[in-house]
């Protein structure tokens, strides 16, 4: 209940104030665009790494703002409300919804600009679902922390860019993979990696915001 409330309320929020998911939306498209305009004729290679390029600013313009607009008062409030491990469950998922949102329009508008030059779909979409979601873990907790500075904008992406390169970096190795008429079995242990690195990632989210919550 609790967590299904949250959800509720964050959804409530956005729908209020959509300005953070329109900016990022608008950014996916700018971003894009302009690699259409200045790359009309581009290799797999380079279309992936432009994609990814992308997405990584898109997401992070969404996902990044999970704590960053919860002041005093409503951290208190939310105290009486949820359990940390709710609270945290719930925004978690929310920030995983909107980031393989991104993720999957940013896929759309690439292909219909630039093609779509990979072999395999479901492992290149694979591995893309399962990096944003690294992404959105990350910043969920990363904003938290910065929620309490007096800079939380200036200080979540100086502390979550490092974090989220495990991500980017496997993500991309096995997104590379997929391009190939061939596919290589070793991006299977890259799609577990994956897996794990978020198993991970939430597991130490969950055990840290607790004394965060509490504060």
């Amino acid at each position: 209940m609790q967590v299904s409330g949250i959800l509720k309320g964050e959804l409530a929020s956005d729908i209020r104030r959509p300005a953070v998911l329109a900016a990022a939306g608008l950014q996916v498209m700018a971003v894009s665009f302009l690699c259409y305009l200045g790359n009309t004729n581009i290799g797999p290679k380079v279309w992936n790494s432009l994609y990814w390029i992308s997405l990584v600013f898109g997401v992070l313009q969404a996902t990044g703002k999970a704590f960053l607009h919860t002041g005093k008062n409503r951290w208190i409030y939310i105290n009486q409300l949820a359990s940390p491990l709710g609270l945290i469950l719930a925004k978690t998922i929310y920030t995983w919804a909107i980031a393989v949102f991104l993720g999957m329009a940013n896929l759309l508008v690439f292909s219909v600009l630039m093609d779509f030059p990979v072999s395999h779909a479901a492992v290149y979409i694979g591995a893309v679902t399962l990096s944003v979601i690294g992404f959105a873990t990350v910043f969920t907790l990363i904003t938290a922390i910065a929620g309490k500075t007096p800079q939380p904008g200036f200080i979540a992406p100086v502390l979550g860019l490092p974090v989220i390169l495990p991500f980017v970096l496997v993500g991309m190795q096995a997104s590379l993979k997929a391009l190939n008429p061939v596919l290589v079995s070793s991006v299977y242990k890259d799609l577990m990696l994956l897996g794990a690195l978020n198993f991970l990632v939430l597991v130490l989210t969950s055990i840290l915001f607790t004394p965060l919550w509490r504060d």
